[in-house]
């Protein structure tokens, strides 16, 4: 995530803050480590403020850590969010206490909304609905429900975003970031576990949620996918009234799929329910490849008159390839199947390394323990693949983004069908609705289809390369009326080639110099001793060649010695 000179002021400043909240709740908690203390600091709260002694029990732990996550703010919400989906490893308590920050959020005043409508849709609240209720139905981490009505009696909510929340949740997480990078210095385990890493892809994720036409666009690729499966319903998004900050959309009315007791009062079957949802997982995860990444409780709703099973808030959405989809499908029968070698491998084979040297034999060593553990102990699917990841990340491996989000969608999967349907067999009915569903994507008519959709692609990229062909033809055909060609040649393997023999050439030339200077010196000094020339004349050349015939056979005995040399040094006379 790119950061200018003013979100790293944004950061600083609210850098103090979070500091701030630490620093108050680190001392509360501090204070009720010792009870004699804790005591000592009621009594003197109840002292000072008139306030009844019995009012000021010590908060619990997990509710006190629930309270300073809502008080740092969204960004902290949606951490908090995340961890508490992953309820089969982490305490009852603590999943108690954080599951309340998907519904328990302080709303923003109503005339900030009106505010936000007004400067998205160009219009009053009350002349773009026939109804508008000013306080919020429900409030999430980063924005809150409305209810209205449409001018034809449709009733909608409207999802209205947090004013600057955008600029809020990039200062936090540039601080999340900052210190990630300081403690991976510092922390040879932080490195392990690629803390950086994870930070920046749920910085990405989130500040992508912020845009609602993105959203939007989901909902609607969702809907398509999912309309052959009876028990399934998509809200529609009225795109006239969505923007990138408010998102219009048909009003559901139901109860949080997890909730087993109002289920059973309205007299739904659960098991139907539990079968429905899985069906809808494995459909987008596994035959589509574009899927919900979070369908906790919160975001997946039914409705207690007609038994639909409604998701909400595609904020956050997976895409899986093909060969990642095949992946998934062959660790799901290996799981079912507890065929612990081939699980471990598939994880092996879908992960990549963070670290310089991954260590594989230990983690296939280390695998095959923990799965036989957990087998003989009867461990869930949550344990299972949960404890697996761990593993991998224990040895430096991880899973990409994408099937990061794939297998917690199926851990989400897994523990509302457990809720829903306590008895064994849930996962080998998966299995066999999975083989169902892949039968029917491979239909005649689908074949057909994607053979046709391949023609199609082949056929745009033939008439892409049309003008090229006409050009070098036109061109063709002009070298040819002027009874010439072009011909390019690439000589840029010659080039080595080329500097041997030129190499090669200076020294013929330098040696044929030396010969002849050499030869002509020798010629010149015969002829004198037989001419006996008398004078100063005869003298000066008689000099002349000695210089030349020694000067030739100084340069020949350095050439022949600088070749031997190059020779017992193993290179060629050429120099290279």
């Amino acid at each position: 995530m790119k950061r200018n000179s003013l979100d790293k002021a944004r950061e600083s400043l609210r850098l103090q803050q979070v500091y701030n909240v630490f620093l108050r709740y680190g001392f509360d908690v501090l204070f009720d480590r010792w009870e004699t203390i804790g005591n000592f600091r009621r009594s003197m709260q109840s002292w000072i403020w008139q306030i009844p002694r019995n009012d000021l029990e010590a908060v619990p732990l997990p509710t006190k850590m629930r309270m300073m996550i809502e008080e740092l703010g969204p960004t902290y919400v949606k951490m908090g969010q995340i961890v508490s989906s992953q309820a089969s490893v982490i305490p009852p308590e603590w999943a108690v206490e954080l599951e309340k920050l998907q519904s328990n959020v302080p709303p923003f005043p109503s005339d900030q909304v009106r505010e936000i409508i007004i400067e998205e849709l160009k219009a009053p609240p009350e002349e773009l609905y026939a109804t508008f209720e000013p306080n919020p139905f429900a409030a999430a981490s980063t924005a809150q429900v409305h209810r209205a009505t449409l001018h034809d009696g449709t009733p909608v909510v409207v999802k209205v975003q947090r004013p600057y929340i955008r600029t809020e949740m990039k200062s936090d997480i540039g601080i999340m970031q900052n210190a990630a990078r300081v403690v991976t210095a510092r922390s040879e385990y932080v490195r392990s576990i690629d803390l950086v890493g994870m930070l920046d892809q749920f910085g990405s994720s989130v500040l992508s949620e912020l845009d609602y036409t993105v959203e939007a666009y989901n909902t609607m690729r969702l809907t398509k996918g999912l309309e052959s499966i009876p028990g399934i319903h998509m809200p529609r998004i009225y795109l006239p009234l969505s923007t990138s900050k408010v998102k219009t959309e048909d009003f559901v009315k139901g109860v949080k799929i997890n909730n087993v007791e109002a289920i059973e009062a309205a007299g739904l079957d659960r098991d139907t329910l539990a079968l429905t949802f899985t069906r809808a997982i494995l459909k987008q995860l596994l035959i589509d490849g574009f899927f919900h990444a979070d369908p906790h409780p919160g975001n997946v709703l039914v409705s207690l008159q007609t038994g639909e099973v409604t998701f909400i808030d595609c904020g956050m959405i997976g895409e899986l390839d093909v060969q990642q989809r095949i992946n998934l499908i062959q660790l799901l029968i290996a799981i079912e199947q507890m065929d612990i070698p081939s699980m471990g491998q598939l994880l092996r084979e879908m992960s990549v390394p963070f670290v310089d040297h991954p260590d594989d034999a230990g983690f296939f060593h280390d695998f095959e323990r923990l799965m036989g553990r957990l087998a003989m102990s009867g461990g869930d699917f949550g344990q299972i693949v949960s404890s697996a990841t761990n593993l991998l990340s224990e040895h430096g491996l991880r899973l990409n983004p994408n099937l990061t989000m794939a297998i917690k969608a199926l851990m989400q999967m897994s523990t509302i069908g457990d809720a829903l349907y306590p008895k064994p067999g849930l996962m080998t009915k998966a299995i066999e609705m999975l083989k169902e569903m892949a039968i029917q994507a491979v239909t005649a008519d689908k074949v057909i289809a994607e053979g046709r959709k391949q023609i199609l692609s082949v056929g745009r990229e033939l008439f892409k390369r049309i003008p090229n062909l006409t050009d070098a033809t036109t061109k063709w055909l002009d070298q040819y009326q002027k009874g010439r060609f072009e011909v390019t040649l690439d000589t840029s393997q010659l080039s080595k080639e080329v500097d041997r023999v030129s190499g090669l050439g200076s020294q013929v030339i330098a040696a044929i110099i030396f010969v002849g200077i050499l030869v002509g010196s020798a010629i010149t000094l015969v002829g004198i001793a037989a001419l006996k020339p008398e004078g100063s004349w005869g003298t000066i050349m008689a000099q002349l060649a000695i210089v030349g015939y020694v000067v030739a056979m100084v340069g020949g005995l350095l050439m022949i010695f600088r070749l031997f040399w190059r020779w017992f040094r193993g290179r060629g006379a050429n120099g290279n």
